[in-house]
């Protein structure tokens, strides 16, 4: 089972648990079940209505802030 994130026109939505296996499959069926369905995300991938199919970047773990060497 997967789980997807989703948002409405009228900021409403939440999250589905279900056997659809792909994110497109997951727009369709919920465009279908709710109305004004405008975001669905799974994990780092989402479809908006304003931008389409997409991903989220990966997150950089070589970029975090330097810790500090507390010496004396």
């Amino acid at each position: 089972m997967k789980s997807f994130l989703f948002s409405t026109d009228n900021d409403r939505g939440g999250v589905i648990l279900c056997n659809i296996d792909t994110l497109p499959e997951a727009v369709e069926y919920l465009k279908q079940r709710f109305k004004g369905v405008v975001r669905v995300e799974q994990g780092r991938d989402y479809w908006s209505e304003d931008e389409g199919f997409g991903s989220l970047p990966a997150v950089d773990d070589t970029q975090q802030a330097p810790h500090s060497s507390g010496g004396g």
